[in-house]
């Protein structure tokens, strides 16, 4: 590809200029059009320039009026070229200067009428001036909100076209979760995109014939498992079955799931339960050259468990027609809503515009607008869509058809004479979640002549050293953008006449700086968490120093000022890694603010004030009055709202305020109830108390200012905006005047998205998470077809062996232009974090920095971070120029060091003097744990208790974490597991991660391999751990009704990990003691009384702190649980009731169990109406994992029920009044 020369560019026909980062795009933007003003002999209005955001297009307004009037400067006063345009325009492309003077005092008078638009500006301007020949209405509304419309389309499809399906379809939808907006839920953003091809389309099943035939199965099965179960568990257990699958446990622990689902008729899916007991299945599992099992049940298990998949099969396709029908039914119904309501949206405009050159008027219009603009440049190409480029073409008379061979080059038709200058840079195309199609830019280039494709090769923005080191870094692959049509060349620096960034008076060095993270373990993956707090840590510290070292920025003229924090940006993927960094910065004093794509909506403040609104509509209503009051935006704490529960007085105080701020929205709107707010409430005062005060109060008066915009434009009232904050909290829709504002603009460090950073540049840069991967947490696939068309698969065959590889591969190459935004933002220095990283295998830097050396993921976690050091060290070396310093460097992540805190100007010129202290802060005040007690200390608060207290064994070492006795498991047994605090958290994590009421051997496969990963156990642990699982949740826990277990629970009956915080009034030893007088017996709680008796507690106020690892209601009980991971022993008796009193009371559990059923007591005394301990406490049940097992129901559970003596008493004996968090 040729580079632009302003000396040989022609004018007319379609020219495709590929603009770098930091090539000086807009720069280019102004020179053409300078050539058009005076050899083409154009005026303003004539010469057509397409931008796509407003800022954007104000900027170019402005820098296109500075260019003619710079030029006009030069023929007027005879002055010397100050640039290659204005030396290309005295030489090689010569005009008469008075002529040119006359053309260029012309344009800029004439000025106001340039057509500079935003493409949604071009296409209605094109609309209403070719009314005729677009078939457009004058007087249509415009509007950037349509989700209420969408809305409605969506709930009238529902209700013609679900609910009048009145059967199995239905109540298996409901029965789901669907919804009408769940149901569109994949067409998000392209409710009319006409080119989104939808697939599989499929003939409706009849469901209720799959229904039948299974159904007709049912009663033989359950008929067949009732008088057959001992006798086909038999058969299963005596033949020669893998034990991966068929181990004894696992077998038993199904058998009961089948003795429930077959006895209630819950077993009616293709689920893992039947599957376990199907001949496929079996014969799957069998070892080599064992006999398989043979039973009448195993055929016709199978054949329900085949009719049930063609169930499940059934409904998911007629569930995709539906969604299917929905797409089509948005797009025209829309469409016809609209013409209705005469109302047009953004993305309306530019397919009316595209129907009507397509349509039969539509040479007609294309000639007009080429008589209306004589000339188009369409800026940041890169970001165009299908609709866009074919408006562009058809208005220029080419062919927007995509090119793909040979043949079609020949046929094409001569390209047109109308000068279309399109201006991007394909390696910048990061915005597809905003519509933008990279396959539009790939089109238009392949339809461009070769001899016409030009490239800018001179990078105005970075030094000569870090413009070598980014051409180093992305020529170390041959497909650095993983896109055949995507290549990376190589740019030249600047001349001289650049700032420079010096340190101690001397040019800074070495201007790309890796960071390589360090691992505490060489044999995996640093965890994400771990790798975020380094790469914060460090970068916080790091700016510390650059601020506080004698760092200048240099001009071209010599003069010199210090580097500040307006001369650093932290540039991030996500919103709450802003927030981290934020936070790290303001810890060492250092101001920063937030610049990205969040919208005001994904704020604390958005959905508080969506609660105080609520509270306003309905002010009568406790529950709603309360939650407003909790809001950090009202600011009251739990306990003072629970005090005002006992004082009418203040009650009613409150109450008022919100029956005023109810008028104040009826009588004037939005505006006067934060007008209340920020007063009468005092929000204004209680934001700014804060350290993000100003970040705090600034998004409450844009939430305000965007709900009384909606009420002028909607007239809609209170109701009206709860409708509308609802749902744009819930993410319809989007619009600029919803992104974050700006909190301050003092000099501060920038934090920004990477995506909010394009186009921008920043003295020295920061990456932080240069390292993460991208996100796959968006399960569509979408991708584009071989033809570059847009395709969205719902399910079909295709879908998991090739569709959804598809859109994984078009994510990483987005992935990877993002990072290439990222690292070319930067002038002087650009710091980037990197490692051996959970998931950094994915990143596209990682093919940047060791192209094809590692094989896989697995390859790249078994790397040395030795390893990794040196393949960035071996990049440096080539970037080295002959005998000179790489401007690549590469060091281990600098550890935390202690760093002063920052000091601004005015710090230091400010005199301070020390406070004196008037209060009393009391010294026996503290956070208690279940933990400290039991240890017999108190410390501040307290990590999660998993079995952090002594076991019977020294903690695993790594060899016992990683080599098992087996090579592939099936000989190790839980109780072969690793011992020790570090077991017991693996173990916790995975019950944390567990649905208790859909656990498959899919889905336990998947969170019980996680949580050992996470934790550094191998693989082999596996099916030990999974046979351990399916025993406890299959375990009769409750004598009172021996058919329930875990696996019985119903959705949403259960927390995990419920942290809490109990009011203390005062705990010692001596009052636990109290407590617990008389009610200790030795055949329910064994030596605790000796351990209690022997245990001392520092007498103490405060909090006590903990975690219950699970809550569960049934039939009205509230029941604790608390998986215990402890090692008694590797036989079953070691587990039973009578063996447990033992740990139970020297461990002190005894004491846990009683103190959190306090806790519990208070927790349901404040949330239940009508609470009785008595009829609603049910008990605590302790489960010591190693110990369950099928064949003995007891074995490994402990239960017991505090007496509510116990309760009375340590109520009255311990706990404070007031409330408690949890």
């Amino acid at each position: 590809m040729k580079h632009l020369n302003l000396t040989d560019i022609q004018a007319a026909g379609l020219t495709l200029i590929e603009a770098s980062a930091g090539t000086g795009k807009t720069w280019t933007i102004t020179a053409l059009y300078i050539l058009l003003l005076l050899e083409e002999r154009m005026r303003p209005e004539e010469i057509l320039v397409v931008t796509y955001t407003k800022a954007a297009t104000a900027e170019l307004r402005d820098r296109i009026r500075k260019r003619i009037a710079a030029t006009l400067d030069l023929y007027a006063s005879g002055r010397g070229p100050a640039d290659e345009l204005e030396q290309t325009l005295l030489t090689t492309r010569k005009s008469d200067t008075e002529t040119a003077i006359k053309l260029l005092t012309r344009a800029l008078y004439a000025f106001d009428e340039a057509a500079v638009f935003t493409i949604h500006g071009f296409c209605r301007l094109a609309l209403l001036e070719n009314a005729f020949e677009s078939g457009s209405l004058f007087d249509s509304e415009l509007t950037a909100d349509q989700s209420l419309l969408v809305r409605q389309v969506c709930d009238d499809f529902w209700r013609s076209r679900i609910m009048t399906d009145e059967g199995p379809f239905l109540e298996r939808l409901i029965a789901d979760g669907y919804t009408p907006d769940r149901l569109a839920a994949p067409f998000a953003g392209h409710y009319q995109n006409p080119d989104l091809r939808v697939i599989p389309l499929t003939a409706d099943p009849d469901l209720e014939a799959l229904i039948a035939e299974r159904d007709a199965l049912f009663p033989a099965v359950a008929a067949m498992w009732r008088h057959e179960r001992d006798a086909v568990c038999r058969e299963l257990n005596g033949a020669g079955l893998s034990q991966t699958s068929y181990k004894a446990e696992r077998i038993a622990a199904t058998a009961l799931r089948l003795d429930v689902g077959l006895a209630d008729g819950s077993m009616r899916t293709g689920s893992d339960g039947l599957a376990l007991f199907t001949p496929a299945r079996i014969a799957g599992g069998m070892k080599k050259g064992s006999t398989r099992p043979e039973h009448p049940f195993f055929e016709i298990c199978g054949r329900l468990h085949d009719a049930a998949v063609r169930v499940d099969n059934g409904f998911r396709d007629k569930l995709i027609n539906r969604q299917s029908e929905l797409q089509g039914w948005l797009r025209s119904e829309l469409a016809r809503r609209k013409q209705l309501l005469n109302l047009r949206g953004y993305d309306d405009l530019l397919l009316d515009l595209h129907l009507a050159l397509e349509g039969a008027g539509g040479e007609r219009l294309a000639t007009s607008l080429r008589e209306r603009y004589h000339a188009a440049l369409i800026d940041e190409f890169q970001d165009t869509d299908p609709l866009q480029w074919r408006i562009f073409a058809r208005i220029a008379g080419l062919d927007a058809r995509p090119v793909s061979d040979e043949v079609n080059a020949e046929i094409r038709p001569k390209p047109a004479a109308y000068p279309l200058f399109l201006i991007g840079d394909p390696k910048q195309a990061i915005y597809s979640f905003r519509g933008a199609d990279i396959h539009a830019y790939i089109a238009a280039a392949r339809a461009t002549e070769p001899d016409r494709r030009r490239t800018l090769e001179t990078n105005r923005r970075s030094t000569p050293q870090l413009v070598a080191a980014v051409n180093t870094l992305f020529s170390s692959t041959d497909d650095p953008f993983l896109c055949a049509d995507i290549r990376f060349g190589e740019v030249k620096p600047a001349g001289d006449g650049k700032r420079q960034l010096l340190h101690g008076g001397r040019p800074v060095e070495q201007p790309l700086r890796f960071w390589v993270q360090r691992r505490g373990d060489q044999t995996r993956a640093a965890g994400k968490g771990e790798a975020r707090t380094a790469a914060v840590s460090a970068t916080a510290a790091e700016i510390a120093r650059l601020l506080d070292g004698p760092y200048e920025i240099a001009g071209p003229d010599g003069a010199a000022r210090p580097l500040g924090p307006g001369d650093i940006a932290v540039l991030v993927k996500a919103h709450y890694q802003s927030d981290q960094i934020q936070g790290a910065l303001s810890a060492l004093g250092i101001p920063s603010v937030q610049h990205g794509g969040a919208t005001i909506f994904e704020t604390r403040e958005a959905l508080d004030l969506l609660r105080i609104l609520r509270a306003a509509a309905e002010p009568s209503r406790g529950a709603l009055l309360r939650e407003a009051l909790l809001t950090a935006v009202i600011g009251l704490s739990a306990n003072e709202v629970f005090a005002l529960l006992g004082d009418e007085a203040a009650w009613e105080l409150w109450l008022l305020r919100f029956r005023a701020l109810h008028d104040a929205v009826n009588s004037g709107g939005v505006i006067a109830l934060a007008s209340r707010l920020l007063g009468e409430c005092g929000v204004r005062g209680r934001a700014l108390a804060h350290a993000e005060g100003p970040r705090r109060l600034t998004n409450i008066l844009h939430c305000c200012e965007l709900l009384h915009q909606a009420e002028e434009e909607h007239g809609a009232g209170l109701e009206g905006s709860i409708t509308w904050l609802e749902r744009r909290i819930s993410g319809e829709q989007e619009d600029e005047t919803w992104l974050l504002r700006l909190e301050t603009d003092a000099n501060a460090v920038t934090i920004s998205t990477i995506h909010a950073s394009k186009g921008l540049e920043y003295p020295v840069v920061f990456l932080p998470f240069a390292w993460d991967p991208p996100s796959g947490r968006n399960n569509r696939v979408l991708f584009h077809a071989d033809d570059g068309t847009l395709t969205l698969d719902l399910g079909s065959d295709r879908l998991e062996t090739e569709h959804r590889q598809r859109a994984r591969a078009e994510q990483e190459a987005e992935a990877a232009r993002l990072f290439y935004v990222a690292v070319t933002r930067a002038e002087f220095l650009c710091y980037v974090a990197w490692g051996c990283i959970n998931g950094a295998f994915a990143s596209p830097l990682r093919r940047l920095l060791h192209g094809a050396g590692f094989k896989d993921a697995k390859a790249f976690a078994a790397a040395g971070d030795g390893d990794i050091l040196d393949a960035v060290a071996t990049l440096a070396g080539q970037a080295a120029s002959e005998g000179g310093m790489s401007p690549i460097s590469a060091q281990y992540t600098p550890a935390d060091a202690v760093v002063p805190p920052y000091l601004t100007e005015r710090d230091v010129s400010t005199p301070y003097s020390c406070r004196e202290l008037q209060g009393a802060i009391p010294a026996d005040w503290r956070i208690s744990s279940f933990s400290a007690i039991a240890g017999g200390s108190e410390r501040q608060q307290q990590p999660r208790d998993h079995d952090a207290l002594p076991v019977t064994a020294a903690p695993a070492t790594l060899d016992e974490r990683s080599a098992p006795v087996s090579g592939d498991g099936t000989g190790l047994s839980i109780f072969d597991f690793p011992r020790g605090a570090a077991a017991g958290t693996c173990l916790h994590e995975l019950f944390e991660q567990l649905d208790f009421a859909a656990v498959t051997d899919a889905s336990l496969e998947r969170i019980s391999l996680a949580a050992l990963q996470r934790n550094g156990y191998d693989r082999r642990w596996l099916p030990a751990v999974q046979r351990m699982v399916n025993n406890v949740v299959a375990a009769p826990l409750l004598p009172t009704d021996p058919a329930f277990s875990l696996s019985r629970l119903k959705p949403g009956s259960w927390l995990t990990e419920m942290e809490f915080f109990l009011p203390l009034e005062r705990l010692s030893s001596a009052r636990l003691r109290e407590a617990f007088a008389g009610l200790l017996e030795p055949d329910r709680h064994g030596a605790f009384e000796e351990v209690l008796a022997a245990l001392h507690v520092q007498e103490t106020g405060g909090m006590l702190h903990g975690f219950m690892d699970m809550l569960f209601e049934q039939s009205g009980r509230y029941y604790i649980i608390d998986w215990k991971s402890n090692h008694l022993g590797d036989r079953r008796e070691d587990y039973r009731r009578e063996a447990l009193r033992e740990p139970m009371a020297r461990h002190a559990y005894c004491l846990q169990y009683h103190l959190y059923a306090l806790a519990l007591d208070r927790l349901l005394r404040l949330r239940l109406p009508g609470y009785a301990y008595g009829t609603h406490f049910g008990c605590a049940i302790y489960v010591f994992l190693r110990g369950v097992c099928g064949e003995d129901p007891e074995s490994g559970i402990y239960r017991d029920r505090p007496s509510a003596e116990f309760i009375d008493r340590a109520n009255e004996l311990l706990l404070a009044e007031g409330s408690m968090a949890a």
